[in-house]
């Protein structure tokens, strides 16, 4: 008999299913911090996440076509929550300098402090996070960089620029990396879920093999 994460009658049968049903809650946690965040400034959700998006990347990411890409939604979606945040004076639309044709969204001052605002409404799950064992959060860390890496493989997550996967990044232990593209050195604490200066490797599978071998060597320490 095939069990169910999300039946309450059959989630707790397998650890599989508990870990997930953990993740399901933590994503309604997360959404509703988020909510509550962004309506005590006046923006949805979306429009929040795009303001958050745009503090923390540079302006060739911040476009409405790789928007549309990173929250799986549909250009239509991103522009009309665009419009919106243009109204609201809390950022404005320029023009490429090196390409005419692609336009960039930036924040203004009113859209930064926004921005730095909302994008505290994790703050509470990354204080939890803060008192795990360090070895944990390793480990738990290059867990959810796998998940994240394998998800995207699946086509059910669009965006994926964690150092494990990008081709700068070179394992030389189970405890030290290096980057390339910074000259880097890096511990396992250091490796990033998110780096704007992310490369794809043309190799995605043995990455994720890699991931894997890291995370065995973390659970064995």
């Amino acid at each position: 008999m095939s069990h169910s994460a999300v039946d309450l009658n059959d989630h707790h049968h397998t650890t599989e299913a508990k870990i997930t049903v953990g993740f399901e809650r933590i994503a309604v946690a997360l959404r509703a911090m988020l909510w509550q965040e962004c309506l005590s400034t006046g923006i949805s959700p979306i429009q929040g996440q795009i303001l958050i998006f745009c503090l923390n990347h540079p302006p060739q990411m911040c476009r409405i076509g790789h928007l549309a890409k990173e929250f799986s939604l549909t250009k239509p979606t991103i522009s009309d929550a665009v419009k919106t945040l243009e109204r609201k004076e809390l950022l404005i639309k320029k023009n490429d300098p090196d390409d005419q044709r692609s336009i960039d969204l930036i924040l203004t001052e009113k859209g930064i402090a926004t921005a730095k605002h909302v994008v505290t409404f994790s703050d509470p799950l990354r204080k939890m996070v803060a008192q795990l064992p360090e070895s944990q959060k390793q480990q738990l860390q290059l867990m959810l960089v796998q998940l994240t890496i394998e998800l995207k493989e699946i086509g059910v997550l669009n965006a994926q620029r964690s150092c494990v996967a990008c081709k700068h990044c070179e394992m030389k232990s189970n405890k030290q990396y290096f980057c390339n593209f910074y000259q880097a050195k890096m511990t396992l604490a250091q490796l990033r879920i998110d780096c704007a200066d992310f490369s794809a490797l043309l190799n995605q599978e043995k990455k994720t093999a890699d991931v894997e071998e890291r995370r065995r060597a973390s659970a064995t320490k």
